[in-house]
């Protein structure tokens, strides 16, 4: 199973994913953070916030699947244009990268609810997109080293 790389990916994708939405929701319940991700998943799912648990529930998986893909995507990039070296650096600016990208296209699409976010949520988001590309790069090589000790 460890074998795969895109396996390896999508693991530390998810992983970093489940610890985010944990700093996610303690954000946003002690009000540094207007807006969980999960609301964001929401509003591009369903067009607005999820209003009851199971919209919740649905929108945090697909946001947890997109972690999943980001961490595919970031395995493929390492191991074709850049190497392994620092891979905590490169997981903090690709974490930090893809926040700017999806905050810039929630902007550029004027999704509702979401366009506008004040300084506290952004920064919070900032903070959540470090976390979650360390916690990815960290994943990625636990699980790069595991493989190599089951080989």
């Amino acid at each position: 199973m460890l074998k795969d790389r895109f396996t390896r990916g999508m693991l530390a994708g998810i992983i970093a994913g489940v610890i985010t939405k944990a700093y996610d929701f303690l954000a946003y319940y002690l009000h540094i953070s207007t807006l969980r991700w999960m609301d964001v998943a929401g509003t591009l799912i369903y067009g607005r916030k999820p209003l009851n648990l199971w919209e919740a529930v649905f929108a945090t998986l697909s946001a947890w699947l997109f972690h999943a893909l980001l961490g595919v995507i970031f395995v493929y990039l390492i191991q074709r244009l850049f190497s392994s070296a620092n891979l905590i650096l490169k997981g903090w600016f690709y974490g930090v990268i893809g926040w700017f990208v999806i905050y810039s296209i929630i902007i550029l699409f004027k999704a509702p609810e979401i366009s506008f976010v004040p300084l506290r949520t952004s920064f919070s988001n900032f903070i959540g997109a470090s976390i979650w590309g360390i916690i990815m790069a960290l994943a990625l090589l636990w699980l790069d080293h595991k493989n190599k000790t089951l080989n």
